[in-house]
């Protein structure tokens, strides 16, 4: 037996396993040392200790890393609609819906601190702000599928829905620039301006 022969074999292939809230927080703290701009993929990847291409099977672009982590959140969100829509409340009930779906979504944020950063960052970049409509386009779907099952016309359902995504994005906008541990009061707060129409 040589040498050669006892080395273990060589692992191959991508990681088992990769965090995307932990990759995103490394980012983050290179974003606040280096800048958004003077920070690249690669950057983000070597800190990482991950290959670039693993990197972007997860994100395809810094935009993507800072708008991550809302599945878990749509998840939650949709879980709330559908629980709602099960215990069988009444139409003038949607609003409270609202509320459970926001809340929901809160509790499975695995680090808040990492979603503050992340806020801070789109406030600060226009690129990344102007990403908002599309990438809570989710968030707003689910919501205009809950309401239209809770009896909203189609055009009530889409104007509500609109309405609901537009506060709760303001509120966790208010909430990170602020130092407020718990963003809910603020979610809460935005929540209590909307009114359903015709009740």
């Amino acid at each position: 037996m040589t040498s050669e022969d006892a080395k273990p074999p060589r692992a191959s292939g991508r990681p088992a396993t990769i965090d995307p809230d932990a990759v995103a927080g490394l980012a983050l703290d290179l974003f606040a040392e280096h800048g958004y701009e003077n920070t690249s993929m690669e950057d983000i990847a070597r800190a990482a200790g991950i290959g670039r291409k693993s990197l972007y099977r997860y994100f395809a672009s810094k935009a993507d890393l800072v708008w991550g982590g809302t599945e878990p959140v749509i998840e939650a969100s949709t879980l709330a609609f559908g629980s709602f829509h099960r215990q069988g409340k009444s139409d003038g009930d949607v609003l409270a819906g609202l509320r459970e779906a926001a809340i929901a979504g809160v509790a499975v944020i695995p680090d808040l601190s990492v979603t503050r950063g992340r806020l801070r960052l789109i406030a600060e970049h226009p690129e990344l702000t102007s990403r908002s409509y599309e990438s809570l386009a989710p968030r707003r779907e689910r919501a205009l599928g809950f309401l239209i099952e809770n009896g909203l016309s189609d055009s009530a359902a889409r104007y509500l829905s609109a309405a609901y995504l537009a506060a709760t994005f303001e509120a966790w906008m208010q909430w990170a620039a602020g130092s407020d541990p718990d963003p809910v009061p603020y979610l809460m707060a935005a929540l209590e301006v909307l009114r359903v129409p015709g009740l």
